[in-house]
């Protein structure tokens, strides 16, 4: 996914959603490749399949930004 996909405010908070994502890795001493991050970000929209649309959104947006 490139950049110019998203608008500048959704862009930031999708690499927010991904840099949470690596340091819930870090702090549980995981490791922090892309398919971790990717698997993570799965697992929390799986978790999260009631939330609002623009958050399962941004996790999509997340999740296609690290597909390794």
């Amino acid at each position: 996914m490139k950049r110019d996909v998203l608008n500048e405010d959704d862009y930031d908070e999708v690499c927010r959603v991904i840099g949470d994502a690596v340091v819930v890795l870090a702090e549980s001493g995981r490791e922090t490749r892309r398919d971790d991050i990717s698997d993570l970000l799965k697992r929390a929209r799986q978790h999260r399949s009631h939330s609002e649309r623009d958050e399962q959104r941004m996790l999509e947006h997340a999740i296609r930004l690290v597909k390794p």
